[in-house]
């Protein structure tokens, strides 16, 4: 079984206190701060992840390691390292789009 960090939630404006991700062109609250692990995700104009991505919710889970957790996966967007975390995104099997994060170190 997989743990489980926080769910994201593509919105259609900007919400207070979002933090901006210029290489991505996408704004997100932090789910940290949220009682339930909601990230809200707004995505501008422009934005180069895949269109799933921007379009559907996705649940993120913590993995020991990433590279395993992706092999043999569609991957929606390749390993690429977050502040202290490695994260890359896949399609599951039945189309659900899924975060993973593995901790450096």
């Amino acid at each position: 079984m997989l743990k489980y960090d926080h769910i994201g939630i593509p919105i259609q404006f900007k919400k207070e206190g979002m933090i901006y991700f210029p290489d991505y062109k996408l704004w997100t609250s932090d789910y940290k701060k949220s009682q339930y692990g909601i990230e809200w995700i707004y995505f501008e104009k422009g934005c180069p992840l895949h269109p799933h991505i921007q379009k559907m919710a996705h649940v993120c889970f913590i993995v020991p390691d990433i590279e395993k957790a992706i092999h043999g996966k569609k991957i929606l967007l390749d390993p690429c390292v977050y502040e202290n975390e490695y994260m890359a995104f896949i399609e599951d099997h039945d189309g659900a789009v899924i975060e993973l994060l593995q901790p450096k170190g």
